[in-house]
């Protein structure tokens, strides 16, 4: 079976192309050996050209909008890209018989009380979030669809600008980081994550799962638990609240999710944050 993977040059993506590769599994996508295949989600034609060459079995769906703020001050390309985007690949995927898998977000909660389980009733307070959860709709109505959502995704990427990089990189050239102290989610490690979507789809996994780490913090404890880690004076670190932060887009402060779906499906959870930490400090060594 061949997979597109729409996203394949980010970090969730990249990660997929190497399990996939890994696994047997003939993957095509920006920046994937063999044949390139560049989609723009806010280009129609793109996507339609990108699926009579690519012909796949399966397709990952892991590009979006992502940067919130960016999301809040351009409210119509964001829907171009994280709905109609989306809505327009399923309508592809339910012609061509293709699976799909779609990543999602813990946006689409409104952190009032959190963590959230799958079924739990939605209420996003951002354009991001409205417009991600405008997508999930969309991927659902195919059948066998698996929607992912997960959250803080993290990993050792000097091309990626994750929060961990950019951590790293503060600590190194001595700049302050503003880290807010009130917004509480699971951080989860790409490499793990990838893994256990590869894993669902193996076993024919549909429907909307949670794959986030087992921990829940805040960004100022996952910031503090990183700098002990990699052995890093966290002097460079202030944390704030949200308020203080003046970001155009709201954040969900309480959420987080739940994943005993994700465990009772694949008899495990992902790593806890001191051990995924531990391999990118053996990384930075």
């Amino acid at each position: 079976m061949k997979a597109l993977i729409i996203g394949s040059s980010g970090q969730i993506g990249g990660f997929l192309a190497a399990g996939c590769a890994a696994g047997g599994m003939e993957a095509c996508g920006a920046g994937v050996a063999g044949e390139e295949f560049r989609l723009d989600l806010a280009v129609p034609d793109s996507i339609k050209e990108t699926f009579a060459r690519a012909r796949p079995g399966i397709v990952f769906l892991c590009s979006a909008m992502t940067h919130v703020d960016g999301c809040e001050r351009n409210p119509e390309l964001a829907r171009r890209v994280n709905a109609l985007g989306p809505a327009l690949v399923a309508e592809h995927c339910r012609a061509a018989g293709a699976r799909l898998v779609y990543l999602s977000t813990e946006y689409v909660f409104d952190g009032v009380a959190g963590p959230y389980g799958e079924d739990d009733p939605t209420n996003p307070v951002s354009v991001y979030g409205r417009t991600k959860l405008e997508g999930e709709l969309a991927v659902l109505a195919v059948a066998g669809a698996l929607v992912i959502r997960t959250t803080v995704v993290y990993s050792y990427d000097t091309a990626a600008k994750n929060f961990i990089m950019q951590l790293i990189a503060n600590a190194r050239s001595g700049a302050a980081m503003r880290v807010p102290k009130d917004q509480f989610s699971n951080p989860t490690y790409a490499p793990a994550l990838a893994a256990a979507i590869l894993a669902l789809v193996s076993k024919g996994a549909a429907g909307i799962y949670n794959v986030v780490g087992p921990e829940l913090m805040d960004r100022y404890a996952f910031a503090l638990r990183a700098c002990a880690a990699f052995g890093l004076e966290p002097s460079f670190l202030e944390p704030q609240f949200t308020s203080e932060l003046e970001q155009a887009a709201a954040r969900p402060l309480r959420a987080g999710l739940k994943t005993g779906k994700l465990v009772a499906t694949l008899g495990q959870s992902l790593p806890p944050v001191d051990e995924s930490l531990a391999e990118i400090a053996r990384a930075l060594k």
